[in-house]
This record gives C-alpha cells, structure tokens and sequence, in this order.
C-alpha cells in the first residue's frame, strides 16, 4: 500500500494544470472577460457613446426588448398587440414608397403617438417637425419626422392591424447637438433589436450628412437591406435580432455618396 506522500505524488502527476507556475492573473481576468463577452444577457439596454461624441442632455429613457438609444428621450408608444402581418411575413428587404392616403394615415399616425411621449414634452416639435422617410416594407410603414435643433421621431407600424389594436415602435427625442451632420458624417440614434408580439426585430436610423445618399446592410444570410435615404436621415429594419450585440460590435454597411463613390462604414452609438 502506498503512503499517503506516494498518493499526494500521484494525484499531482495527474493534474494536468502546471504544479510549478504561480497563475498569471492578467491572463485570468482576460479569459473571464472574454467568457462572460460571449455570453450576452438578452433583453438590457446598452448605451454605448463613441470617443467624438458630445455629451447631450437626457431626461427619461424607456426601452423596449433590447434597443439601444443614443441620447433619444424614449422609445415610443407599445408593442402592437393583434397584427395583420404576423412574424412580419410580408416584409421586404427594399423598400416602397408611401402614398396617398396610407401615407397619410402613417404620417398621421406617427404624428399623434409622438405626441404623447414623455408626458408631451415634445409635442411643439412633433407639430413643427417634417416628415423625412416615409416607406413600407410589405404590410409595415416607416415614419421618421425630422425638426429643428437634431429632433426627430420614428414610427414603425403594421398598417394591417385593427386600428383599435394597431401600435407603434420607434423613439422620440433630440439626439442630436444642435448642429446637422457634416457633409459625410453617419450619426446614429437608433440601433438594436426589440420585440413586438413576441417577434424579435432589428432597426437602425439616424442622421446623415448632405453627401450621403445610399446605404445597404448586408444580412447573416446574405440578403442586401436597402435604407431609406432622405432629407439627413436613414432608416432601415428587419426581422430578427442580428443586431442584439450592436451596443457591441459596430454594424458594417456600404455607404453611397453623390459622387457615386461607395465604401463600408460602421453604425455604432
């Protein structure tokens, strides 16, 4: 029978951790990081600001699923509670233009939902404000109402639900400085994912400079999302939530400007 040393021994030589380095402690708190980055918590709000952004004033934030906000005082309205387009079958990766009279009733929309954010704090600039993007993507419509001083407001709805259980998601604020975007500037406001009906969904929309006319956001699966461009702002969303870790990670997407020149940049808060 071996002695209790002999076991010692033993054991150890079993072990295949290093018996005779001190552990390296930067290396330890490195992995741990490294382990817990891979493991996001669903469902948090995550600002993030980048190293050139100004601070801004903010008084409220509500948040929806996981969408984060630069500096907008809140995410707008309720999740849609019956919808005509359930798990947004009719969605399209380019959009269509509005018209006539369901524009009207999207910028209506939009218009009387906006108002009522934060206890209508906003509500002169809602009226003041003009619309920017107006679009579709199958049964679902994209209002961004853009003001004076960086204001704006998104509305994003299923134009098929019942009118009495027809709602909005999008935000309200004044995410901006004060001063437009300079001639290629991207400013985003909006970027993340949330849920409506129990349906994870993806957006992004900000403000652009004056020489930016295009944007495309390639997919996981590799389909060519196609913003809406117009009046310094963009605006693109789709199902999903491929866009949960962007609070993270900066989302690449191709960039035209009026020279027809194109290149990749990143969307990041």
């Amino acid at each position: 029978m071996k002695n209790s040393q002999n076991i010692d021994t033993l054991l150890r030589s079993m072990d295949a951790a290093d018996q005779g380095a001190d552990p390296d402690r930067h290396r330890v708190q490195a992995d741990l990081e490294r382990i817990l980055r891979s493991h996001p918590a669903a469902e948090v709000l995550v600002e993030k600001k980048t190293p050139t952004s100004r601070p801004s004033r903010r008084r409220r934030t509500l948040a929806l699923g996981a969408l984060a906000l630069a500096a907008t005082v809140g995410l707008l309205v309720g999740p849609v509670l019956s919808r005509g387009d359930p798990a947004f079958a009719t969605w399209t990766a380019a959009p269509g233009a509005l018209i006539g009279s369901e524009r009207d009733n999207a910028v209506s929309g939009c218009v009387r939902s906006s108002k009522g954010v934060g206890d209508g704090m906003f509500a002169s600039d809602v009226a003041a404000a003009e619309v920017a993007i107006a679009e579709k993507r199958g049964a679902w419509t994209t209002v961004v109402l853009a003001g004076a001083d960086g204001f704006e407001a998104t509305c994003t709805t299923d134009s098929t639900a019942p009118w009495f259980k027809r709602g909005s998601f999008g935000s309200v604020g004044k995410p901006g400085n004060g001063r437009g975007p300079e001639a290629r500037e991207i400013r985003t406001t909006q970027l993340g994912t949330g849920v409506i009906a129990d349906n994870p969904l993806s957006m992004a929309s900000g403000q652009v400079g004056p020489e930016v006319v295009g944007m495309t956001y390639i997919s996981v699966a590799g389909e060519r999302i196609t913003a809406t461009v117009s009046k310094g702002q963009f605006a693109f969303w789709l199902p999903g939530g491929e866009l949960t870790n962007s609070s993270d990670e900066s989302v690449p997407v191709e960039v035209t400007y009026t020279d027809d020149t194109t290149e990749i940049r990143y969307l990041s808060l």
